[in-house]
């Protein structure tokens, strides 16, 4: 019989990272408490394991997501949620003029985590059998920390230099959560990068999110030059209860295509009545990546047929 198993994880306290706490979130751990009983309720996940704050070290969440995916067969479902601050690295660190770079994922502690490190977990993971679907409530494109205690973007400040790098090489991102062999798939996928007010802006290709292999399906909070929101009039993240709306609307049986375009038409209402009266102007577009013919299957459920495409 086919198991769903699951890790959700929600970082508010970057002390580590940040002992001032200027970057510290007020919604993730409660995102993340709501997504494992949505799991649970909802979908019918058995084995969920939780991470929060402190105890979501890079060590912890990777050595979990390793016991899942090592565990699994043919039939089942792996969903990896996360919530908390993201980033961006070079794919090369050691060359300072390094044209791609990965978003990452940043733990309470330890090394930021990229799709390079997905993918090594999964390297025994047959795609056409399992599920592996991860859900990131972050964003990517630095800083912005003008927001108050009502309002916060989940990532933290870019350094100068970094600013400085992405702006004059940057031409290919890799998503964190597409666990992708063939990175070539995403290459020169960004143009036109430059930064307004400490963010990177830039102009992502809209035909490089889906392609034709990925060993996992990505759900992300939004586009590569957006900014994640949480308010704390909802106490949550603005795609993270979007996703706990639609599923408590009835919608557990949906394609992953349908689910996303209900998903952004929710994040797009909660930006007109949360954040546009402050902040007039702003955006934030949940995107969807992985292998393209998979999209019309059902979300979180055993893939019934969908090999790689040739």
């Amino acid at each position: 019989m086919a198991t769903k198993r699951a890790l959700t994880v929600g970082v508010n306290n970057y002390s580590i990272l940040d002992p001032t706490g200027r970057t510290n979130l007020n919604a993730c751990v409660n995102d993340a408490r709501s997504i494992y009983y949505l799991l649970e309720d909802a979908f019918g996940f058995t084995q969920i394991y939780h991470l929060e704050d402190l105890n979501a070290s890079r060590n912890n969440i990777l050595s979990t997501l390793r016991h899942l995916v090592r565990i699994s067969e043919t039939g089942d479902t792996i969903c990896f949620y996360f919530s908390g601050h993201g980033s961006r690295v070079r794919t090369d660190l050691s060359q300072a003029d390094c044209d791609s770079y990965y978003e990452a994922l940043v733990p309470a502690s330890g090394a930021w985590i990229t799709d390079r490190d997905l993918l090594r977990i999964t390297e025994d993971l047959y795609p056409d059998a399992i599920n592996f679907t991860i859900i990131t409530d972050a964003c990517h494109s630095g800083g912005l920390h003008t927001a108050d205690s009502a309002l916060k973007c989940r990532t933290p400040i870019f350094a100068a230099d970094l600013l400085e790098a992405i702006v004059s090489f940057l031409n290919t991102l890799i998503p964190c959560g597409v666990c992708v062999e063939a990175v070539s798939q995403y290459a020169d996928n960004v143009a036109n990068v430059h930064e307004e007010h400490g963010t990177i802006d830039l102009d992502p290709d809209p035909n490089k999110t889906l392609v034709a292999a990925t060993k996992s399906t990505l759900l992300s909070a939004c586009h590569f030059n957006e900014l994640s929101w949480e308010s704390s009039a909802i106490s949550h993240g603005l795609f993270t209860q979007a996703i706990l709306d639609s599923v408590n609307q009835g919608n557990t049986q949906i394609t992953y295509h349908d689910f996303m375009q209900d998903l952004s038409d929710s994040v797009a209402d909660k930006i007109n009545t949360i954040i546009h009266p402050t902040r007039p102007g702003v955006t934030q577009t949940p995107q969807l990546f992985g292998q393209r013919n998979r999209m019309g299957e059902n979300f979180l459920e055993g893939w019934i047929h969908t090999p790689v495409e040739v």
